[in-house]
């Protein structure tokens, strides 16, 4: 994410006001001053700085919450004009690796791999039909690890990613993807729980 001082954030108005002062009509307008957005391509402008995110990284598991997720991935590239980089990570269960004496055909991680980006093209027509560049990628490994190498792979400047909400001993079982990701990226994170698509 490209960060650019363009001036000086406005000078906060005093505690208590004189009492000559219409006091909440000028808080008011102070603050539409400071979270006034300016429109303009891959930019924002904020509190005097001017924010770009040209590419936005989407994790996409093909779960129940995918769609919430890519909403929200296609509201914000639609708003800043980004491009959009769908990831899908696929990798031997937990469950599958504690089977002793597990078979594996040999043609498995093809198949796996095939139906991935099979599916993953899914949503990047989805992304294409609004008018959104797209990249598509699916790689096998473990997942957390392989977002964050992506991350730095595309120069992603924000990650917008599902939070299952976990708790207890599955939250520690498997544990967060999402919360790891938080953790390593060199961008910022946008965790979207489950049925929260955007509003316009």
């Amino acid at each position: 994410m490209t960060v650019k001082r363009v001036s000086a954030a406005p000078r906060l108005p005093s505690r208590t006001p004189p009492p000559s002062s219409p006091a909440p009509r000028r808080v008011a307008a102070h603050f539409r001053r400071l979270f006034c957005w300016t429109r303009g391509r891959a930019a924002r402008r904020l509190c005097g700085v001017e924010i770009s995110i040209d590419r936005i990284l989407v994790p996409i598991d093909f779960s129940e919450h995918a769609d919430a997720v890519f909403e929200w991935a296609l509201f914000l590239a639609e708003q800043h004009d980004s491009q959009i980089v769908l990831v899908h990570v696929y990798h031997l269960p937990v469950e599958f690796q504690q089977v002793e004496g597990a078979y594996l055909p040999a043609d498995f991680w093809t198949s796996v791999k095939n139906e991935a980006k099979t599916s993953l093209a899914r949503y990047g027509e989805r992304a294409r039909a609004r008018g959104i560049a797209v990249e598509e990628v699916v790689r096998e490994g473990y997942p957390a690890t392989v977002i964050v190498e992506e991350v730095g792979r595309a120069g992603a400047d924000l990650v917008v990613i599902g939070s299952h909400g976990h708790t207890g001993f599955r939250h520690l079982l498997l544990g967060s993807i999402a919360e790891r990701v938080v953790q390593k990226a060199d961008c910022p994170v946008l965790t979207v729980k489950s049925g929260t698509p955007p509003q316009d």
